[in-house]
């Protein structure tokens, strides 16, 4: 049973069962009681016609009877011009006993020329409800006017009848008959108190109502179904009242009026109602009587499945389950069921148990593997560090001392340093990629991203490597739609990627062979290809060529060196961009193709102005440098470099003496080693910032150590350049110009 669900005993599931055979015989009496409701709406319908009809025909009557009155006094011989004071006698007699309100007389044109309510010789006004009058004179018919106020503002409407003399209309002879006259007819039948009769005129201006409202207008129900137009017609309305009803309606054909009856719906459902009732009360007495059913035969099943309750109870709590025999054959099976289940989980029991001591054991020496091995990682990573460091260290003043040799321009030692120049960059290289596939591995190889204009980074890179092509032909094809393309990456990481294919191709392709760099745009993709006409690669050396250490077959040689790292950092410098890279070759001897895919960013709507500020503004070469390296060659040899570049140098073996010098020489930039004896790079910077004559120095590591966690230390302790060894020369002088620049324009006003 889900969580949650309510549970339903066995009592109640028999009680809906036998319940459930009077469902089918609800439903029949749910229809019939439907159909008996309608058929019973339906003939109140048809009575309230019947009603209207009759009502119609009584209103119909007695305004004939009226005009029947009218026609009697145009035949008076009264009516005439010389006697029409007579006339106005006899006209208020006949309004009187008619109970009218008054007889009037109108010429041809529809002027009132007497009223038997007023006196002969008054200025006789306008007939109150014109349109009647106009009717009259215009069609020479007998019109039943609409219901209007006179000058008393009581209801009342006029019968006209036109007068006709000789072929000629003479008069207009009108009884103004109160509204209460109608009602008087009304009230004359036989109308059930719950039923409403109503009279409409032509504007659909209440005439009477049996029932009396304020309201003189139909409801809007009734007066959407009198609005149809139709002779008659039935519908279901509310009344003024509020109450629902059954209404049936009559025009007069001859005055336009109409009449209405509404019969209360309820008073159409009694007999249903009381129908309704019995069903209803036969269903509640069926089902008292399956209760009772049901709660009788449950007994039987009850005792058993208590019995089974209890050994489910015991099983559960892991006791023995011991059941008595159960009457009931498909209970006696699930009692079965219940001993087989104790003494299988009585086995079980015993194996768990078995199996949580070995899963204890297997766990405990899983958990001590696992610290074995993120000590050894961590190792690892530390001794890489420290071999990063110490190489780089040598390295460092090796670099240099090849740069100040080439300054120096010996013709007699120019091949000999181009070979230590190769070697060098040959190491360097080698100790990058062990420490990049380190912490790319260990996820600590942080990116910082930044639009990049991607046909200026493969220029840079085509001319980077211009000095070790040799003879080999290097063809860079940038499309014309390329020029266009920018990415957003990381642009050292991006270069080291540019640097580490063409290394390749150039390792891999003969002395006077062709490499070709291509650059193109494939829909929303940057694709950047390095092809060359090599050694190329054999089908089973191409599902290895990115995998970490791999090297394919060399001879005992192994002339072209190498660990096996540069395609690996390669394809997850790419995939850390969210691109990737792909190789194909035709095979040994047939060359090979790297091509690399770049997700397409939008240029930076600053990217015009970055491009005309491509060149550095004029610097200072004049400034005093504080270098600080206990590795006194590469101290010895960057201070001669830079010298020769027109800088003030003082060099300190000691962090103890750098502080010492700062009393007689105030350094504009300090390049300081972070891995010096006694005190550490970071603690110096801080002692040397504090002090009066170092507040405003620059600050410039230059240091072994190069993980980002490195980098981000430096920063806090103040340093804003952070050179790794062996830092070329280049990079060396530009990052102190940077510094010379900065105070300069510091102290600018």
């Amino acid at each position: 049973m889900r969580p949650g669900r309510p549970r339903r005993t066995l009592r109640f599931r028999l009680f809906l069962l036998a319940a459930s055979g009077l469902l089918p015989l609800a439903i029949v009496a749910g229809i019939v009681l439907a159909w008996l409701s309608a058929e019973r709406q339906r003939d109140a319908r048809e009575n309230a016609l019947a009603v209207s009809r009759a009502m119609a025909t009584a209103v119909d009557a007695e305004l004939r009877a009226t005009l029947g009155v009218l026609q009697s006094l145009a035949l008076s011989d009264e009516l005439a011009p010389a006697h029409l004071r007579r006339f106005h006698a006899l006209a208020r007699r006949v309004a009187e006993a008619q109970g009218w309100r008054s007889i009037v007389l109108a010429d041809h044109q529809g002027r009132i020329l007497l009223n038997s309510s007023m006196d002969p010789d008054a200025a006789n006004p306008a007939p109150v409800e014109p349109g009647s009058m106009r009717l009259a004179i215009e069609k020479r018919q007998p019109v039943v006017g609409d219901v209007a106020r006179g000058p008393l503002r009581l209801p009342a409407f006029a019968v006209r009848l036109p007068v006709e003399k000789d072929g000629e209309l003479r008069y207009v002879l009108s009884a103004v008959i109160p509204t209460e006259h109608v009602l008087t007819v009304l009230m004359r039948q036989q109308i059930p108190a719950t039923s409403v009769v109503s009279v409409f005129d032509r504007r659909l201006q209440r005439v009477a109502r049996s029932r009396p409202h304020p309201t003189e207008r139909p409801p809007a129900s009734l007066q959407a179904l009198l609005e149809k137009g139709n002779p008659e017609g039935m519908g279901t309305t509310f009344t003024l009242d509020g109450v629902r009803s059954q209404t049936g309606y009559t025009r007069l054909a001859a005055w336009g009026w109409v009449v209405a009856t509404s019969i209360a719906a309820a008073d159409a459902g009694t007999g249903v109602y009381e129908a309704l009732g019995a069903v209803a009360a036969g269903l509640f007495a069926s089902l008292a009587l399956a209760a009772i059913l049901a709660w009788y035969f449950a007994r039987d099943v009850a005792d058993p499945i208590d019995a089974l309750k209890a050994a489910a109870g015991a099983l559960g709590r892991g006791d023995p389950v011991h059941l008595p025999r159960l009457d009931i054959a498909e209970l006696q099976e699930v009692g079965a069921a219940l001993e087989h289940a104790s003494t299988d989980r009585d086995c079980a029991a015993q194996e768990r148990r078995a199996a949580e001591a070995e899963r204890e054991t297997l766990l405990a020496r899983a958990t001590e593997a696992l610290q074995r091995a993120e000590e050894a990682g961590h190792a690892k990573d530390e001794f890489l560090a420290m071999l990063g460091h110490e190489l780089r260290n040598p390295l460092a003043p090796m670099s240099t001392a090849l740069h100040l040799m080439a300054r120096k321009g010996d013709p007699g030692t120019q091949r000999e340093r181009e070979v230590m120049e190769r070697q060098v960059a040959h190491m360097k290289r080698l100790v990058d990629d062990l420490l990049d596939v380190s912490r790319i591995t260990g996820k600590r190889l942080e990116m910082r991203l930044q639009p990049l204009h991607l046909a200026t980074l493969v220029r840079h890179a085509a001319s980077a490597v211009q000095p070790v092509l040799g003879l080999r032909h290097l063809d860079l094809r940038i499309d014309g739609g390329a020029e266009a393309l920018w990415v957003a990456g990381d642009e050292v990481r991006l270069a080291q990627v540019l640097n580490n294919l063409l290394g390749n191709a150039i390792k891999f392709t003969g002395p006077e062979g062709a490499i070709t760099l291509g650059l193109a745009q494939a829909g929303a993709e940057a694709r950047i290809t390095v092809a060359d006409d090599g050694v190329g690669m054999p089908p089973e050396v191409l599902k290895h060529v990115f995998d970490q250490f791999y090297q394919a077959p060399q001879g005992v040689d192994r002339s072209r060196g190498g660990l096996g790292l540069g395609l690996a950092i390669v394809r997850s410098l790419l995939e850390m961009h969210g691109g990737g890279v792909e190789v194909a070759s035709a095979g040994a001897g047939r060359g090979s193709t790297f091509t690399v895919r770049l997700p397409v960013a939008a240029a930076p709507p600053e990217a015009a102005a970055a491009a005309e500020a491509g060149l550095a503004p004029p610097y200072r070469q004049r400034g005093r440098i504080l270098l600080v390296e206990d590795n006194r060659d590469a101290a010895d040899t960057a201070a001669v470099l830079l010298e020769l570049s027109g800088l003030e140098v003082q060099v300190a073996y000691d962090p103890g003496v750098a502080l010492s010098m700062l009393e007689r020489f105030p350094p504009d930039v300090a390049v300081l080693d972070i891995g010096l004896p006694g005190m550490n790079g970071y603690e110096l910077a801080g002692r040397l910032k504090a002090h009066p004559n170092g507040r405003n120095c620059y600050l410039v590591a230059l240091t072994g150590y190069g993980t980002a966690s490195d980098l981000a230390r430096a920063r806090a302790a103040g340093f804003r350049q952070h050179l790794v060894k062996p830092a070329a020369p280049d990079a060396l002088l530009e990052a102190i110009r940077e510094g010379l620049r900065e105070n300069t324009d510091r102290r600018s006003p």
